[in-house]
């Protein structure tokens, strides 16, 4: 896939938004990774709270789904497998299994 498909907004200090970052990556989705200076307030931004109601980081955005904003790593990580993991490569499809995952 050749066409920037994502936007992830992250920052320097936290790590949650790596795990998104493994998952989009050995999913072979193509995106762009934009630091949010947490010294600087931006992520308290009008502009960024547009996005991102809560105004926490990470954010990630989904610009071959019509720019559908989701926020909270775990959500996000939810929303990319669900639409992205087509074949199942990180994620699992038993019931059982993802209860389990999930706990």
């Amino acid at each position: 896939m050749s066409a920037l498909q994502l936007t992830l907004y992250v920052a320097e200090s936290g790590l949650n938004w790596l795990k998104i970052a493994i998952f989009m990556k050995e999913l072979g989705l193509s995106y762009n990774e934009v630091i949010v200076d947490l010294g600087k307030q931006e992520h308290k931004s009008e502009e960024y709270r547009r996005l991102n109601p809560n105004g926490r980081i990470p954010t990630l955005i989904d610009h071959s789904n019509n720019d559908e904003v989701v926020w909270e790593s775990n959500a996000i990580l939810k929303y990319l497998a669900e639409r992205y993991d087509t074949e199942h490569k990180l994620t699992v499809t038993d019931e059982k299994e993802k209860a389990e995952l999930e706990t």
